[in-house]
């Protein structure tokens, strides 16, 4: 079935969920710290389909979620599952780290929303609390929800999550000079995995996990700090310590959470005056460059393909998940 098919079924709504980048905040938000993430242009589309069963755990889990999650709105609805088209998270065939199982998960939780007569954009709290939960259980119980949340909201927001309390999540503005680089090493990492390796570090080393998270914690804090005063060159100071501090994390972790061309991008950055590091769990999975020079960053861009490293094309998402509009792409 081709793209446009998939899209424009007959009967029930076509939602959309756009994917993230993190600029900071990777694993020590599970750790107390604040975690900064834009919702990007690439997109899951979801629409609910009678008779369909779901083609993943993540859609599995979100339809269960949010049928429980509706109560009597949930009556209405005939048997069925969400048919998704998450296409435009992968690059020659490989799946990049852009945040595509919160896509999918938010757009299918928002399919049945939609189905059954309660609008994402009014229910939008709804949302994520039903899709978190759903990522979380398809997870295994892993994540932050942070992924969740930009998909959920769009645009740039900081998100935290108090022990044992509610996610709190906080739209946020870039400084009109930051110019960020997105860029794929083409490895898929397994988050999961990666996530596994530091909690099990922390548990077999916790005081050199605690000598590592700390001042990760810091320097995340910081960069909240700065971006909120609209000062690039503190939140790019801030920037390279955290990427230096997830280094440390994958040496001590035993996890590649930088790679050795990742290694070679942040050096370059640091030449151009910019700092890389990798955005997510990882393993050469996708990476962000921050600059405050728009010339410096286009150099970095043409410079990425040397070490065998694409530039990503991607915008930021403003929107967050939405029922789209008939004849309507986005």
């Amino acid at each position: 079935m081709s793209s446009v098919e998939r899209n424009t079924l007959r009967g029930s709504p076509v939602v959309v969920a756009p994917g993230k980048i993190f600029l900071i905040g990777e694993y020590a938000v599970l750790d107390g710290a604040p975690a900064v993430v834009a919702a990007v242009s690439r997109v899951a589309v979801g629409q609910f389909v009678p008779a369909f069963e779901p083609e993943s755990p993540f859609v599995a889990e979100a339809v269960q979620a949010a049928l429980s999650g509706i109560g009597d709105h949930a009556a209405a609805l005939p048997p069925g599952s969400v048919m998704i088209d998450s296409r435009a998270f992968s690059l020659n065939g490989k799946k990049l780290g852009l945040g595509s199982s919160a896509a999918v998960t938010t757009a299918a939780v928002a399919a049945v929303l939609e189905l059954a007569g309660l609008p994402v954009a009014q229910h939008r709290d709804l949302c994520f609390s039903l899709a978190e939960r759903a990522h979380r259980a398809a997870q295994g119980g892993a994540g932050s929800g942070a992924d969740v949340a930009a998909s959920v909201h769009g645009g740039l927001i900081q998100y935290r999550r108090p022990a044992g309390g509610y996610p709190v999540v906080e739209k946020m503005r870039l400084p009109p000079s930051l110019r960020l680089v997105v860029f794929a090493e083409g490895t898929p990492a397994a988050t999961p995995d990666m996530v596994r390796a530091v909690k099990e570090l922390a548990e077999r080393d916790p005081e050199g996990y605690a000598s590592i998270m700390r001042p990760m914690r810091e320097q995340a804090e910081l960069f909240v700090e700065e971006l909120a005063a609209g000062n690039s060159t503190g939140m790019l100071e801030a920037a390279r310590a955290y990427g230096l501090g997830m280094m440390n994390l994958g040496v001590k972790a035993g996890s590649p959470i930088v790679t050795a061309r990742f290694e070679l991008a942040s050096e370059l950055a640091l030449n151009l005056g910019g700092v890389a590091k990798p955005s997510g769990a990882g393993g050469g999975d996708v990476g962000i460059g921050l600059f405050d020079d728009a010339t410096a960053a286009r150099t970095f861009s043409s410079r990425l393909i040397q070490l065998g490293l694409a530039v990503l094309d991607v915008a930021l998402d403003t929107t967050g998940v939405h029922r789209r509009l008939p004849a309507s792409k986005n």
